[in-house]
């Protein structure tokens, strides 16, 4: 009896390792040529911790077996790096501030309170000191764009330069002058991704502020995955399919775009920096795609697992800022403020 619950456990585990592995591989596989993996990589958490507790009950129990999960969790050693930090670096020097937020249109506290929402958030990063401020998901700035929004609100805590020439999508902030700008559009999708080149003291860089492709999750899809019952089989397994059917759209579509932006990095003349919602987690293709060689502020400053997002669904970090390896990053911060669905996150950057 006894050798048949552990066999029964050890069955477990291997199904569980084997998960993990898995979802090592959807870093490297694209979504458009299989998509699958993606989804298990959502999962990447869960399945790592429940990996980490079978090593230690084999520890106490049978120590040869807990190598089937160690030597697992080993071979995916750089993801672990990339969902947790332990402690943070800090300076006091001065560098280039950068924050990045997807504001969600300034109307997570309802469309009659949007300039009341956005001067809270231009108060809130104003006391940053900013050099850099990136927003996502600006579609609030009505029929006269740009020029009308900021009649209705006082920017003057954010950067004085601008490249907010569109009606909607990414605008970026910048204290340094710009000399260039450009968007990069997609068929079907509001998402997209704008570059700024801005000249500092000591160098020219590119700016790439992104709103990678959403799930497009409405309400009532949320509420219908709690309304699930094993009663009604027929309406639960329709909710499934069509809760399937938006992930993997978003999947296939976030890769394209996470390929465009990565073409975008390496043919630019400049180091970059790139802020924005990818809307995928960092064990995922997009993030593994548009990273390359490119640092990341929280793995070199952060601390803990990072959640960005508020809403219902957990998705732990999916907004970023990613840089060339000129600048090191310091002072990562996520700020847990309640003005959208995401938190702002910031960075100190020094030259190297």
């Amino acid at each position: 009896m006894k050798r048949f619950f552990r066999n029964i456990i050890l069955f477990f585990n291997f199904i569980v390792a084997v998960t993990l592995l898995l979802i090592y591989w959807s870093v490297i596989i694209s979504p458009e040529k299989f998509w699958a993996p993606a989804l298990l990589g959502l999962a990447y958490p869960y399945v790592f911790f429940t990996n980490v507790l079978f090593v230690l009950y084999w520890l106490f129990t049978s120590p040869k077996w807990s190598l089937i999960s160690l030597i697992v969790i080993g071979i995916g050693f750089n993801p672990v790096q990339n969902y947790f930090q332990f402690s943070a670096r800090e300076t006091d020097q001065s560098g280039i501030v950068v924050c990045s937020y997807n504001v969600k249109a300034f109307n997570e506290k309802g469309y009659k309170n949007v300039n009341e929402t956005a001067a809270k958030i231009v108060d809130h990063l104003s006391r940053k000191n900013p050099d850099i401020v990136c927003f996502q998901e600006m579609s609030y700035l009505g029929p006269k764009g740009f020029e009308g929004f900021k009649k209705r609100v006082n920017l003057k805590g954010l950067p004085k330069y601008v490249d907010a020439k569109r009606s909607n999508g990414p605008i970026t902030f910048s204290n340094f002058p710009i000399i260039n700008n450009g968007e990069i559009r997609f068929e079907s999708t509001g998402n997209m991704i704008v570059f700024t080149d801005v000249v500092t003291k000591t160098d020219t860089l590119r700016i790439f502020n992104c709103h990678l492709q959403s799930y497009r999750f409405t309400p009532a899809d949320i509420s219908s995955l709690d309304s699930i019952s094993l009663d009604k089989q027929t309406e639960s397994l329709k909710e499934f399919r069509l809760f399937g059917s938006k992930l993997k759209k978003a999947f296939v579509k976030r890769a394209a775009q996470a390929e465009e932006l990565r073409r975008q990095i390496d043919q630019s003349p400049y180091p970059v920096i790139v802020c924005g919602d990818f809307n995928d987690t960092p064990v995922s293709y997009a993030y593994s795609t548009v990273r390359g060689d490119l640092k990341d502020a929280f793995v070199e400053s952060g601390v803990g697992i990072g959640n960005t997002y508020l809403g219902k669904l957990p998705s732990f970090r999916i907004d970023y800022i990613l840089h060339s390896s000129t600048f090191s990053a310091y002072n990562f911060k996520i700020d847990h403020v309640d003005f959208s669905d995401h938190y702002p996150v910031s960075c100190t950057l020094l030259r190297e």
